[in-house]
């Protein structure tokens, strides 16, 4: 509730951002929650979970038992994502140029069918409410498939629907880089498109993966017994947000620089108020991943080599939990701020669209290095550091060898 009246109060009225309706608001958080969660449960498992999971190191008890929670948690990310395209697209049908409606008036079939049936301008392939069409069906097979793992006996093996419905999910988000009318694609459209794209999945890989590792904890908590089977875990992930963040970071510059002028419009436009909040709430999101990165894992690696099962295993399902729940609560509130970013501080300046030259496009790649740089040291000093305090447990006790495979 804090969250939502500052962002009231960064946008008055008055100014080129107007404040959303409470409808345009409640579905968009619907909607993107549902993405992130279907999309980046998918990716969690295919990278994550499932190479985990056929270590000899993870107990088969262990196995059958995420996989069957995770089936579970994925069932019921489609059915909601389902749910939330239906709302979504009426908002579409209400929003409609030269012909909006009530919400309420929109939510019905009729009110769709109205806005999915317009017909294509002469010089366009298609007409836009098609071109939605076409998408959110591919969506809404996407959750199908994932609802199916409601199916008891599709559990133990969800690997096919999982892929599936991520290949179709992302299908079906590739269609909105399509335009209606190829000639008035021009190419900084067209990467506008791509990085904004690029910035969805990221976020989605990151954020997605981090709130269906949290509903694993909390459905496995004390069903999981192996000493390696979380650690493995969260190792690994740590891997895939890092790879996530970076592409979140490069892309998130670029819209940046696509969407204000200049740093002082985050302070002197409506829009940029909003996106300063933004910014905020992922900053501390990264810097809570630090800590997990720098403090939490090394504290698990040395427990591990110390032999104390219990208390890796306490760090693995109870603390490092704990803190990657507050980066979900996080990313709750920018869910809820991008609801509020609407237009760009550039229309709200009057300044002219920006364009994409030789040098955007050097700095963009001497960003995107820096950052590539940075990770990998971070990666390296946060697997130095575990192993500096494993080499130094290991030396204090006579604790027995870890197992092959573990890392």
């Amino acid at each position: 509730m804090t969250l939502l009246l500052s962002l009231t109060a960064a946008v008055p009225a008055a100014v080129a951002n107007p404040i959303p309706a409470p409808w345009r608001v409640i579905t968009k958080i619907t909607y993107f929650a549902g993405l992130i969660t279907t999309f980046g449960g998918a990716m969690l498992y295919l990278i994550v979970l499932r190479p985990v999971l056929r270590r000899p190191a993870v107990p088969a008890a262990d196995r059958e038992l995420l996989l069957r929670r995770f089936s579970i948690a994925a069932a019921i990310a489609g059915t909601w994502y389902l749910v939330a395209l239906y709302f979504q697209i009426a908002g579409k049908a209400a929003r409609v140029a030269g012909t909006s409606i009530p919400y309420g008036q929109a939510l019905s079939p009729t009110a769709i069918g109205n806005y999915v049936n317009v017909p294509a301008k002469k010089s366009d392939w298609i007409s836009s409410g098609q071109l939605t069409l076409a998408q959110y069906v591919l969506w809404g097979l996407a959750s199908v498939l994932l609802m199916l793992l409601f199916v008891p006996r599709l559990r133990r093996r969800p690997t096919g629907l999982v892929v599936a419905s991520l290949v179709v999910s992302f299908t079906g988000y590739q269609v909105t880089v399509l335009p209606t009318n190829f000639a008035k694609w021009p190419v900084p459209t067209a990467v506008d498109s791509l990085l904004d794209h690029t910035h969805v999945m990221a976020a989605s890989t990151w954020v997605g993966g981090i709130a269906t590792l949290v509903a694993l904890v909390f459905l496995t908590r004390k069903g999981v017994r192996g000493a390696t089977t979380w650690p493995l875990l969260w190792a690994r992930f740590s891997t895939l947000a890092l790879v996530a963040v970076g592409c979140l970071l490069v892309s998130g510059l670029y819209l940046a620089y696509t969407y204000i002028g200049s740093p002082s419009e985050l302070f002197t436009t409506a829009f940029g108020h909003v996106l300063l909040i933004k910014l905020c709430l992922v900053a501390s999101m990264i810097a809570l991943g630090g800590a997990n990165e720098f403090v939490l894992m090394p504290r698990i690696a040395r427990a591990r080599a110390a032999g104390d099962d219990t208390g890796a295993l306490r760090l693995a399902v109870r603390r490092f939990p704990l803190l990657v729940a507050a980066e979900v609560v996080l990313a709750v509130g920018v869910l809820c701020a991008l609801s509020f970013l609407t237009g760009s501080a550039r229309v709200q300046e009057g300044q002219p669209d920006p364009t994409l030259s030789a040098n955007v496009i050097g700095l963009g790649a001497l960003f995107a290095a820096v950052v590539a740089i940075s990770f990998v040291t971070t990666a390296k000093v946060s697997h130095r550091l575990a192993r500096t305090d494993t080499a130094a447990t290991s030396t204090g006790s006579a604790s027995p060898a870890l197992p092959s495979g573990v890392e």
